[in-house]
């Protein structure tokens, strides 16, 4: 671990020098490798299990309104948060090159830095509340009778605005560390936590879908406050405050860095959600039963983004550290290494879904004719995993090396190439041809990040 501010300075710790040549594996290596990527893992899988919570609740306790109510809240504050995944993203890479160079000042600054933005942004979102309310009704064409219920759980869970920002902020700060044990308890907290009062508020109240926004709003107040109490246990929470009240913190040189990373990473996510986005309205337009499978395929690819993150993780806290202190030998290791370590998940991914995909869809739904359109896609959701591990891995290389101009232009290259072929694909072959289309669209941003990989080596030439 990197030193408190105000120790002295001193080499990277015996931890990060575990490996004796670079390019050549160690038990430190898959041992490093494996601390990050497995707490990822398990952080993320508990997350679909609060879905399944929420949903058996409300659909023992409440009506079908209030069910549709979360589903729709739940796409909206899913859409407007992760727009600012910036705050995670921006914030791993730039922690994880200040502990490559020991500098833990440079480390309390990031934190303090990506705080007050989350709080900024989040105090702005609560001021335009009814502006996000009326877009977000219209933008989903809720009906009149989903309205009410919905309105109950906004008006809760708008309020965790500043809480989730602030949070995701922290969360890149514990990646940055290699401290994914650190993200795995914020998530089991929030999870655990959000799952228990939804029941009781639900079940034992009555509350309904209102239920279901408060008891997510606590959870995610005492989620911040546990994530302050790990910041405080590595010893940077005062020195973040610290930071938070130096000049330097606030100085253009530092906002315009800041916004220089984090700005291409807004710009990243918004192609990003538009072409998720589009892959639900083009299945919508070939019929219900379409839509239905799209939303199957949709939690596989969910499902696969689970594994194939944590070594994105490991890449963004690793290469970002060797990339840091401008050691271009340990940034190739440790980027073939989480990169080799991915593909074998991925390879995984598919050979699970080609043998027993259609099981895993029978237990899913009992609608035939949804079956029937994931089964024909059923090829394309085998080779996915092998052509999406490329893009996920490059997001974590790109993010360590703070790369997020080229990030969003391959984005947007890809995002291109996706709008030429959808079309003419979803014509030709239904809801096959549009995963595809998604599947061209994860090939793509992996290739253009590919050819652009050599300037990052350059770099630190």
């Amino acid at each position: 671990m990197f030193m408190p501010v105000g120790a002295p300075r001193k080499p990277v710790s015996a931890m990060s020098e575990s490996v004796a040549k670079p390019g050549g594996p160690s038990a430190g290596t898959h041992r490093r490798i494996w601390t990050i990527a497995a707490p990822a893992i398990v952080a993320g899988s508990s997350a679909p299990l609060v879905g399944l919570v929420d949903a058996w609740a409300i659909g023992n306790a409440a009506g079908v309104n209030d069910l549709a109510a979360i589903g729709a809240g739940a796409t909206l504050f899913n859409f407007l948060f992760w727009g600012f995944g910036f705050l995670r993203m921006g914030t791993t890479g730039l922690v994880a090159q200040a502990k490559g160079q020991n500098n833990s000042v440079a480390v309390a600054r990031h934190i303090a830095q990506s705080a007050a933005t989350g709080a900024a942004i989040g105090a702005a979102i609560l001021l335009l509340s009814p502006v996000v309310w009326t877009i977000g009704v219209d933008a989903l064409a809720v009906p009149a009778a989903v309205t009410s219920p919905l309105a109950d759980y906004y008006n809760w869970r708008i309020l965790s605005a500043p809480l989730v920002l602030i949070t995701y902020g922290l969360t890149g700060y514990f990646i940055g560390i290699e401290r994914t044990r650190d993200t795995m308890v914020l998530q089991l907290v929030l999870n655990l936590t959000n799952a228990a009062l939804n029941m009781v508020f639900v079940l034992g109240l009555d509350m309904g879908a209102g239920g279901i926004g408060l008891g997510t709003f606590i959870a995610e107040a005492v989620t911040l406050g546990v994530g302050a109490l790990l910041v405080s246990r590595q010893r940077m929470l005062g020195a973040a405050v610290r930071q938070a009240r130096h000049r330097a913190t606030w100085s253009r040189a530092a906002l315009r860095r800041l916004m220089g990373v984090n700005g291409w990473l807004f710009v990243r996510t918004l192609v990003l959600m538009t072409v998720l986005a589009s892959v639900t309205r083009e299945a919508a337009e070939i019929g219900p039963a379409a839509l239905a499978a799209s939303h199957v395929l949709s939690t596989y690819l969910l499902l696969i983004s689970l594994g194939l993150d944590a070594f994105a993780y490991a890449a963004e806290a690793l290469s970002g550290a060797a990339y840091g202190r401008g050691d271009k030998a340990r940034f190739r290791h440790w980027v073939m290494w989480t990169t080799l370590w991915a593909m074998v998940c991925a390879a995984g991914y598919s050979l699970a879904f080609a043998a027993f995909g259609a099981n895993i869809t029978a237990v899913i739904t009992s609608l035939q004719d949804v079956r029937m359109a994931v089964g024909d896609a059923g090829l394309v959701l085998a080779i996915i995993p092998l052509v999406a591990v490329w893009c996920y891995q490059f997001d974590g290389i790109f993010i360590g090396a703070t790369a997020t101009r080229a990030m969003a232009l391959t984005m947007a290259g890809a995002g291109i190439l996706y709008a030429l072929a959808v079309g003419p694909l979803a014509a030709a072959h239904g809801l096959s041809g549009l995963w595809v289309a998604v599947a061209v669209f994860m090939g793509a941003r992996g290739a253009l990040q590919a050819a652009y990989y050599p300037l990052l080596e350059r770099r630190l030439a």
